[in-house]
């Protein structure tokens, strides 16, 4: 929950800083204190996860750089392709996005701009990767990088896979796949691109299939009292972080899912290594599906479940559910001598 955790130890230098009778600061040098401790301490999983969390447009930002820069002097390879491909693929997805609706257009002064504006900040992207990777002497990810400059510079899709997995995707197949590829990703960003993979082999109805079980288990979660636990999980959730936190708890897979919609209290810690949101959870099917046959997902039907179970007021959470709270509750602590 990288997030919740740069957030709170921001606030745990502020306080820091005012017992030791030191000038407040804008939020901005609070936040560029903090990256460099937790470079220091070689917290290099959290702070590029929070940053893929809270730069989800792609776009760059200063804050990056010392810890790019930092990547590549200690030939940190496999943390700096990950810190790069988190911000590819967003970047990815808006050019596909805009080039699906206004094609290769780009005199309009409307938003078929967007294609050639996302075209453009691609490729700058992936040359600055490329740059980083040369400098790594990374040749595997030379090539691939290379490929994928040539796909965007062309703008043209590389052919989808043929089908070659004929299995029905029913719930039990559902969860076994989440489930494989979630073991074998380093984080929530490389297991969707994984899964992604894995759905392209099977046929088109089957991706439907997987799309329409996703809705299903996404319903089950429409309860107040797993709602409270997003919210005292995540020291805040609206209506919106509520859906993208019910995508994240099905991405984590059967166990997860059954401790989370039981509320199995004495269990529920263990599961949450990571900002509990997963927007792109949703588009997963429909993207695969159009990937494989360059059509549109046709609507699916599941029946809408209202949410249940009692309403709860913020003030009253810690009262009305005392064990999770005290499970997830954050507690101030001092911090260290990292801050001077």
């Amino acid at each position: 929950m990288s997030y919740g955790k740069f957030l709170d130890e921001s606030g745990d230098l502020n306080e820091w800083r005012r017992k030791n009778n030191l000038p407040e600061q804008h939020y901005e040098k609070t936040f560029a204190d903090l990256r460099d401790i937790w470079i220091k301490d070689k917290r290099y999983s959290e702070l590029i996860a929070f940053i893929h969390e809270n730069w989800d447009s792609g776009q760059w930002n200063e804050f990056f750089e010392p810890l790019e820069k930092h990547l590549i002097e200690n030939k940190l390879e496999k943390e700096f392709i990950k810190f790069w491909k988190g911000i590819l693929r967003h970047r990815f997805s808006n050019l596909w996005g805009w080039h699906k609706e206004f094609g290769r257009i780009t005199e309009y002064w409307d938003g078929s701009k967007k294609t050639f504006e996302c075209q453009k900040l691609t490729l700058e992207g992936l040359y600055r990767f490329k740059q980083g990777l040369v400098e790594l002497g990374a040749k595997q990810e030379i090539e691939k990088t290379n490929k994928l400059i040539e796909t965007v510079d062309k703008l043209e899709k590389q052919k989808p896979k043929k089908t070659t997995d004929k299995r029905k995707i029913d719930e039990n197949l559902f969860w076994e796949l989440i489930k494989l590829n979630r073991e074998k990703s380093e984080d929530k960003f490389d297991f969707i691109e994984k899964l992604s993979n894995q759905l392209e082999e099977f046929k088109p109805i089957e991706i439907k299939r997987f799309q329409k079980t996703f809705l299903s288990k996404y319903n089950e979660l429409n309860r107040w009292e797993i709602w409270a636990l997003a919210y005292i999980i995540r020291r805040g959730c609206g209506g919106d972080a509520f859906n993208y936190f019910k995508a994240w708890v099905i991405s984590k897979g059967p166990e997860t899912f059954e401790d989370v919609k039981n509320l199995n209290v004495s269990e529920l810690k263990k599961h949450f290594d990571e900002d509990p949101q997963f927007e792109e959870m949703f588009s997963l099917g429909e993207n695969v599906y159009e990937n494989k046959t360059s059509e549109l997902m046709t609507p699916i039907r599941v029946k809408k479940q209202k949410i249940t179970g009692k309403q709860w007021k913020e003030e009253n959470l810690e009262k009305d559910f005392p064990e999770i709270w005290k499970i997830f509750e954050y507690k101030t602590t001092a911090p260290n001598n990292n801050y001077t």
